[in-house]
């Protein structure tokens, strides 16, 4: 049934480009670390083009920021963490930390033996886990034992953390509970034989409550193939699709498989429209695209692109970039009241005879003029 549907779209792709076009001129379109821009904004590379990212892109609340990870892989083709970037509302580096470590929901860096606060302060010290009866540092969590092996008095302790702590995680594989309150965390370890089997059960994990991290959402389409009236085409567009590489298998298991470049036009808020290219398989150019929303204190004028990469085609880099304002003082966007209109090929379009440009942007359009 895929190779079917595979088929099926490959059909449809071939017929699409194969429709009487205008001639485009493929020269005009850039890979993103090559791209200069355009007159109103930037492309500026943000994570290279040989590193992976991860598959979150995380806003921190407290910070109003992104937090990034990026890795790549070794020979044998095995996935490292290597690295975590803040990066400012408007796409700037303003720190690396080298990790391998677990992000929680509250920022904290997570290892079975020691957390870092790096997220959360900049700090980069490996603390140590307290344990809740000596209040003393656990050096080797395997190793230690609390020293209380009344369960009753065990349990009571467990409850008061529990009741307590405004973020809990469990460690599943060996019961560990680690416990933060008052920003230091504790761990208790649950190898009493009078333990009920079911505790996780009865005393979950609490990774809700101190939540700082939010995952931002994808606003990549999720096709790009389609009758015009079924696409949003207001922030991506597919322009054309050249086939560099094509592969057919026959028999029961047939199949068309195509990869070659993807000639995509971008629009800003200013009216500018950038045009990129990319390397990819027929069906998905594999690009993810993400705006920090305004309640995170996000301009509605920066946009984040991440590549994914794929190892079957040594053209199809990874890496991350953003498309900025040249001018950070300038309008977000151009226009206060938005009408749309088909375009000759059904596309929707802004209706710039219509649409109403906000006093802000003719302000600074004037003042461009001087």
């Amino acid at each position: 049934m895929k190779n079917i549907l595979i088929l099926g779209v490959f059909l449809t792709l071939t017929n699409c480009t194969m429709r009487p076009q205008n001639k485009i001129d493929h020269s005009e379109f850039k890979e993103l670390h090559k791209h200069k821009g355009s007159e109103n904004y930037e492309v500026i590379e943000l994570i290279n083009k040989k590193n992976n990212v991860g598959q979150y892109i995380l806003v921190d609340k407290v910070k109003q920021g992104l937090i990034v990870s990026g890795y790549k892989k070794d020979i044998l083709n095995e996935t490292k963490v290597t690295f975590l970037k803040r990066i400012s509302i408007l796409g700037n580096e303003l720190e690396k930390y080298n990790h391998s470590y677990r992000r929680l929901n509250d920022g904290t860096l997570w290892r079975n033996s020691f957390y870092v606060n790096w997220i959360i302060n900049g700090d980069t010290t490996k603390h140590k886990y307290l344990d809740p009866f000596s209040n003393q540092e656990i050096d080797n969590p395997y190793k230690f034992t609390a020293k209380e092996k009344n369960f009753e008095k065990w349990f009571k302790k467990f409850k008061e953390l529990y009741a307590e702590a405004q973020y809990i995680y469990i460690y599943i594989d060996i019961s560990f509970y680690y416990f933060k309150i008052e920003n230091k965390w504790y761990l208790m370890d649950d190898i009493l034989e009078e333990s009920p089997s079911d505790l996780e059960e009865h005393y979950p994990a609490k990774e809700d409550q101190d939540i700082r991290m939010v995952e931002l959402q994808d606003m990549s389409p999720v096709h790009y193939y389609a009758p015009p009236k079924e696409l949003d085409t207001s922030l991506i567009k597919k322009i054309d699709y050249e086939s560099t590489y094509y592969e057919e298998k026959k028999g029961l298991d047939s199949f068309k498989y195509s990869a070659g470049w993807w000639y995509l036009e971008i629009y800003m808020p200013l009216g500018d429209t950038i045009k990129i290219k990319r390397y990819s398989y027929f069906q998905d150019p594999e690009l993810r695209l993400y705006k920090i929303p305004g309640a995170y204190d996000g301009r509605y004028d920066v946009l984040f692109i991440v590549q994914k990469p794929n190892p079957v085609h040594m053209e199809q880099v990874a890496g991350m970039y953003v498309i900025r304002p040249k001018d950070p003082t300038q309008p977000q966007q151009r226009y206060s009241l938005i009408v749309y209109k088909r375009d000759t090929e059904g596309y929707k379009v802004i209706d710039k005879e219509k649409s109403v440009e906000s006093e802000e942007y003719k302000a600074w359009v004037k003042k461009q003029r001087k």
